[in-house]
C-alpha cells in the first residue's frame, strides 16, 4: 500500500503528516509527510489548473503556476475549436487540495507515476498533464470528440489515408496531442470515419481493414494467455504499475513511452510442465499479425527495456499459426 494514515509529524518540516508514503512513491525510501513536503519531494507538479469544458472540467498541472496557467489557456483555445471551453482557477496544488479531493491531488503531484490511468496516461514528456476524465463523463467526452473530430476535418478539407490524420492533428491540436487527450476521446478514429464518408483512398480502407485485424491478433493472444492462467497486462500500463523507474527512464529518454510492446506478460516458473512458450520472470511481448515490422520508436523502447534486464518477444504470425522471437 503507497499510503498509510498515521498520526507522526512530517519527517521534513515537523507538522502533522497526512500519511506515510512508501517507497513505491518516494524514492529514498518510505517517510511520513505532510502534504506539501510530499509535493516538494516528488518535484514533479506543484501547481493544477481546471478547465471548464461543457458540462465537466479538465484538470491541468505543471511544475509551477506560471507553467499552469499557459498551459491551461492553451487547452481552453484549442478545446474552443469544438465546444465552449474556458479557465476557471490556477493555484499551487497545495491550495487546491480541498477543491479536488486528497486523492485526485496527491496523484496529481505524481505525474507518470501516478496509479490512476487518467493522471498517468495525460503526463507528457516534459511533466505537464492533463487529465480529462476524472472530471467529466462520458457524454461530455463524447460531445467533444465529436466536435474536434467536425472541426479537425472542416480545417483540414481532404484526408486522404489514415496516416494523414496523425498529422493534422498535432498541426491543429498540438497541446492536446502531447498529453494524449485526443487519444483517450478517440478523436482520431472520429476524424478517420468521417473522412472516409467523404471519399478516402482504396489503399487506405485496405489500411483499415489490416488495423482491424490487428487489434483481433491482440486479442486472441490475451485469451490465449488467460487459457493457461498467465497473468497479463497492457504494456504501459503494467511498466508504470510494476516497474516504475524503469518507466521513468524510459520516458525520459524516448517518446513518452509511446513504443513499449503490446503486453507485459508475469511470469510464474511453471516452465517444466510443457513444451509451449511460458516466460520465467516478467517479460515485454510485442503482437504482430503477419510480416508487419517495429517501428522505430518500438525498436528504442525495446532497446532500452533489453538494457534493464527484461526479455523482450515479438508475437508474429497469425492466429492458426505464430511463434515468439525473442528479440
Amino acid at each position: 500500500m503507497a499510503f498509510r494514515e498515521t498520526d507522526e509529524p512530517c519527517a521534513d518540516c515537523g507538522k502533522d503528516a497526512f500519511g506515510i508514503i512508501d517507497s513505491l512513491v518516494l524514492d529514498k525510501g518510505a517517510a511520513p509527510l505532510c502534504f506539501a513536503c510530499y509535493v516538494e519531494r516528488l518535484d514533479r507538479v506543484r501547481a493544477c489548473g481546471v478547465v471548464n469544458v461543457a458540462e465537466g472540467e479538465f484538470v491541468v498541472g505543471a511544475s509551477s503556476v506560471e507553467e499552469t496557467r499557459e498551459l491551461a489557456y492553451c487547452v481552453a483555445d484549442e478545446i474552443s475549436t469544438g465546444v465552449e471551453a474556458s479557465v476557471e482557477t490556477v493555484a499551487p496544488l497545495t491550495e487546491a487540495r480541498d477543491e479536488l479531493g486528497e486523492y485526485h491531488a496527491r496523484e496529481l503531484a505524481r505525474g507518470t507515476r501516478s496509479e490512476t490511468r487518467h493522471v498517468y496516461a495525460g503526463t507528457s514528456e516534459r511533466g505537464t498533464v492533463i487529465d480529462a476524465e476524472t472530471r467529466t463523463d462520458a457524454e461530455t467526452r463524447d460531445a467533444l470528440r465529436d466536435a474536434l473530430a467536425s472541426y479537425v476535418l472542416d480545417e483540414a478539407r481532404r484526408v486522404r489515408k489514415r496516416d494523414d490524420v496523425s498529422e493534422v492533428l498535432a498541426s491543429l491540436l498540438p497541446t492536446l496531442v502531447e498529453h494524449r487527450v485526443l487519444r483517450s476521446l478517440g478523436v482520431a478514429s472520429e476524424v478517420w470515419q468521417l473522412a472516409k464518408k467523404r471519399g478516402v483512398s482504396r489503399g487506405s480502407e485496405t489500411s483499415a481493414r489490416n488495423q482491424r485485424a490487428g487489434r483481433q491478433f491482440e486479442e486472441y493472444f490475451a485469451d490465449w494467455c488467460e487459457d493457461r492462467n498467465l497473468e497479463h497486462i497492457r504494456g504501459k500500463t503494467g511498466l508504470l504499475r510494476y516497474h516504475p523507474e524503469t518507466a521513468d527512464e524510459i520516458a525520459r529518454k524516448t517518446d513518452g513511452l509511446a513504443g513499449v510492446p503490446d503486453f507485459l506478460v508475469r511470469g510464474d516458473g511453471q516452465n517444466t510442465f510443457s513444451t509451449e512458450w511460458r516466460p520465467e520472470k516478467d517479460v515485454f511481448v510485442e503482437v504482430k499479425r503477419g510480416g508487419s515490422g517495429l517501428s522505430r520508436e518500438q525498436q528504442e523502447v525495446i532497446a532500452h527495456l533489453k538494457a534493464r534486464g527484461f526479455d523482450v518477444y515479438v508475437l508474429r504470425g497469425e492466429s492458426d499459426e505464430h511463434t515468439f522471437e525473442k528479440r
